[in-house]
């Protein structure tokens, strides 16, 4: 009986047909669907490149856990062998001065000795290798951002003045401050850090934030995205810890980008949608085309059931072809991009010079998964329509 359903549908789908407009909408839905298909895996592509672009550069410059309190490093270190570093810090409100010019900025006291080879194994470009040793002067190193550069004219070998008005003790009016030598410039391409972070030795930021509070214990891991399976292993060892992982620290902005992402996937799928329509009114036209021969397969003993399932099976027809279309055309067009970088970004409008593309197998599937969804829910009301017809009043249609 199978095969008898897939051999009518068959010949119902692939028959020269009388009317040739049912034809033209059979192939508008194929054509409907692998385009909202194609649309759907590039569109999620482009979106996770960006992601992911985005994550790496700010993975490079934010701790990857962020551990609060007093905790033995060394113990850390070898306890864990996925952390690639972990090294005191504190952050502070501060005020950078140079010549006339100052700057309200947040400055990051760091080990010096282990944050030198973070920096180093960094893929974000350097201008001038951030060290925080000193140039054959007294004063401390600073590594500043190039917006920070830019902004108070500074460059490798001046020296500025950092002050901290946050700690001010009751019954004092002297500012805590302290010169720097700028050792080092980078840049991260990312607004926030180039354009307001900059970076002192861990023993010059203890002098100057004397009132910061306690430390926080900055832990660099081989791969960022182990971080929360990480950060869950240390609070059973740690309970009493505040722990907060690279994504805690900015899930606004993943968040964010999670919701544009299925926003848009949402969105695309009204092409499927339309698509559909057109599925719909080309089986409605055929159920017209051919009721004088449903009416025969009835009289002969196909079953309502049967009708149903012939006309399912020509929407399944539609679908299969617009479904495979679409995620092979999609899938090459992405793959071609991340392989040849055929789309190339403006370099004075972007930071990334070519457009990124990531795509997740298991995101191509979901698409496809939702496009035999919707293409099935839709045919139900003509294959219903066409099984219900009155065999007699089906031969003598157009009679």
């Amino acid at each position: 009986m199978r095969h008898f359903h897939w051999f009518i549908a068959r010949r119902y789908f692939f028959a020269k047909r009388s009317n040739r407009f049912i034809s033209w909408v059979g192939g508008v839905s194929i054509i409907g669907i692998a385009l909202g298909i194609i649309a759907l895996i590039i569109t999620m592509a482009i979106l996770n490149g960006f992601e992911t672009e985005v994550t790496r550069r700010i993975t490079n410059f934010i701790p990857h856990l962020t551990v609060y309190g007093n905790v033995n490093t060394e113990a850390l270190l070898e306890a864990n062998p996925e952390i690639n570093a972990a090294y005191r810090s504190i952050e502070r409100k501060a005020i950078l001065e140079y010549g006339e010019v100052k700057s309200v900025l947040n400055v990051r006291a760091v080990e010096q000795e282990r944050w030198d080879h973070l920096l180093n194994e960094q893929y974000n470009s350097s201008i001038v290798p951030g060290r925080l040793s000193t140039l054959g002067t007294e004063q401390p190193g600073i590594v500043i951002g190039i917006g920070v550069a830019d902004k108070l004219f500074l460059s490798v070998g001046d020296t500025l003045l950092v002050s901290s008005p946050l700690d001010v003790r009751a019954g004092q009016f002297r500012v805590p401050s302290r010169h720097f030598v700028v050792t080092g410039i980078f840049q991260s391409d990312i607004f926030d850090f180039d354009r307001s972070l900059a970076i002192i030795p861990y023993q010059e930021g203890r002098r100057l934030f004397k009132s910061a509070g306690s430390d926080m214990v900055i832990v660099q891991l081989n791969d960022y995205d182990s971080a929360k399976m990480i950060k869950d292993r240390l609070k059973v060892s740690m309970p009493e810890m505040e722990i907060k992982t690279w994504y805690d620290q900015h899930r606004t902005l993943f968040d964010a980008m999670r919701m544009e992402k299925w926003g848009s996937f949402i969105g695309l799928n009204l092409i499927i949608l339309v698509a559909v329509f057109n599925i719909v009114s080309s089986l409605m036209m055929m159920v017209l085309e051919k009721t004088g021969s449903i009416g025969i397969l009835r009289v002969m003993g196909a079953q309502a059931g049967s009708i149903r399932q012939i006309f399912n099976l020509q929407g399944l027809i539609v679908a299969f072809f617009g479904v495979f279309l679409g995620i092979l055309i999609g899938t090459l067009l992405v793959l071609g991009q991340a392989e040849w970088q055929w789309i190339s970004l403006p370099t004075d409008i972007y930071l990334i010079p070519v457009l990124p593309v990531k795509m997740y197998w298991d995101e191509v599937l979901l698409v496809g998964v939702v496009a035999f969804a919707i293409v099935l829910f839709s045919i139900r009301y003509p294959a219903k329509k066409a099984a219900r017809l009155n065999p007699l009043n089906a031969i003598n249609y157009k009679r």
